[in-house]
């Protein structure tokens, strides 16, 4: 059963605690969009009652809590103490259930069919090609005409790393410069070329300087 190369290094259990206050600090870069982002998402998921939802990365709740109410939302997340928050501020709807899972595993855990998947600041944690890998999983998963909405951190090119690098660690922004250096933001332009390939229509909305949002419809 696959898990994906750096789960472990980036489960926030330790972070849990002060995520929700951290997120609405949108004068960090890395926040900034943070909830425009979200509002899009559960725009361009089209959930309605009948809908079978995967979240990947569900974290503290803050894109589930948005989500309309659907037949059913598999929130999936390897950190216990963010999932425990989660539980606390959604425990009462009973379409949501948690799997505590990696993001590629979740994958090989549930066969069942998806209307929709989305995800919110949590693929970046995979590498470009585990992010390949995830998208042809997400094409065998959702069903014709299903949706993904998926948010998170990413370079509109491969060439907006090394600059946007520099602007961070010029602008005394080190926290954003080791992001860069040490997550997997995604390229945008690659995940658009691969998602399009697979047979999704795709969409794309930016946010902030590094938050960029992806719709994307099967097609077939």
């Amino acid at each position: 059963m696959p898990r994906s190369r750096h789960v472990d290094a980036f489960n926030h259990d330790e972070e849990a605690a002060g995520y929700d206050r951290d997120v609405e600090n949108e004068d960090d870069p890395i926040r900034a969009g943070y909830a425009a982002l979200l509002d899009w998402l559960v725009e361009h998921a089209r959930i309605d009652r009948t809908s079978r939802v995967v979240e990947l990365g569900s974290g503290t709740g803050n894109l589930t809590a948005r989500l309309p109410r659907a037949r059913e939302i598999v929130c999936v997340d390897v950190s216990t103490e963010m999932t425990a928050i989660a539980r606390a501020k959604l425990g009462r709807r009973p379409d949501v259930r948690f799997e505590a899972c990696d993001l590629l595993e979740w994958f090989d855990r549930d066969s069942a069919p998806v209307d929709a998947i989305v995800s919110s600041y949590a693929i970046h944690h995979l590498t470009d090609d585990e992010k390949a890998d995830l998208f042809g999983r997400m094409h065998a998963r959702v069903v014709p005409g299903g949706r993904l909405a998926l948010g998170d951190l990413m370079f509109e090119t491969a060439a907006d790393r090394g600059w946007m690098l520099e602007k961070y660690r010029d602008l005394g922004r080190a926290h954003v410069a080791e992001g860069i250096q040490e997550e997997f933001f995604w390229d945008l332009a690659r995940a658009r070329e691969e998602l399009g390939a697979l047979g999704f229509a795709v969409e794309t909305q930016r946010f902030s300087d590094l938050s960029w949002a992806v719709a994307a419809t099967r097609c077939a």
